[in-house]
This record gives structure tokens, sequence and C-alpha cells, in this order.
């Protein structure tokens, strides 16, 4: 089973596109190829087909910082049959922060989201951000037992 990642953004008429694309380089090592897509009316910034390694930052960060439980609630709340959404606080991006959203909060001007589409939304939560007891995770998995690049 192999994961699809993409990052999508919103970029309003008020916006520099070019500042919006630091939402990119902030959180991607390479810089992708950036598509303008217009969908129900909102024009997005997209890059797809990313390489699965994009997901590296985000696992190492989670980690030291602290905070699986609630990027596991995040991946949760906007998980489907096949596909993880993960949003991320546009302006945080910005700032070269990172910020998750959860259903309480939003950024004003649209969130970042990360999308994996897989056939295991929750064996990748499981891997992603794992169960903890007392911050310590419960039987990490390796990416590679579930997954194939």
């Amino acid at each position: 089973m192999q994961l699809e990642v993409s990052l999508r953004v919103p970029l309003y008429d008020t916006e520099d596109e070019d500042k919006v694309k630091l939402c990119f380089e902030n959180l991607l090592d390479d810089l992708p190829e950036i598509k303008q897509i217009e969908e129900n009316k909102l024009t997005y910034l997209v890059a797809e087909n990313l390489p699965v390694k994009t997901l590296e930052r985000l696992f190492i960060y989670i980690r030291r910082k602290g905070i699986l439980d609630s990027v596991r609630k995040c991946i949760i709340y906007y998980a489907t049959l096949d596909s993880v959404v993960i949003n991320l606080n546009k302006q945080a991006l910005f700032a070269n922060k990172i910020a998750f959203i959860t259903e309480d909060s939003s950024s004003p001007l649209g969130n970042v989201q990360l999308i994996i589409k897989t056939s295991k939304p929750y064996e990748f939560k499981d891997w992603f951000a794992p169960k903890t007891d007392e911050g310590k995770e419960i039987q990490p998995r390796k990416f590679s037992e579930i997954f194939t690049l």
C-alpha cells in the first residue's frame, strides 16, 4: 500500500501568492511544483505527489513537542475511509512555526491541508500519532510494517 501526499492552501484575493507559497517552503525541504486551481469559486495553491519523507518533519516535531495525543485527535476528527487530512495554521506556517488545527480552531485565512490518501487511514494514525500512556508511545510501529514505498 502506498501513500499519496499532497498539500493544499487557499489563496485569497487579498493575499500575495509568493507569501502564501512560503507556507510550502517552510514545511517542505524541497519545493515542489505548485499549481493554482479553482474550486467552488475559491483559488487554491496545490502541490501533489509529494514524497512520503514530507511527513518526516511533522513526525519528529510532534514527538519532540510531546503532542501525540492532540495530533491523534486531529487525525481522528479529519480521517475518512480513504484519507487523512492534517490541518495546519496558515499564519503559523508563514512564520515558520507549526500549529495543528483542531475542530475548535481555525485560521481566518484558511487552513493548510496536508492530505494523505491511503486505504489504511487508521493504520496511518497509529503509526504517525500512536496512543500514549503518560506521554510515552504504546506499541510504536515502523512505517515499513504498514506501508510500502
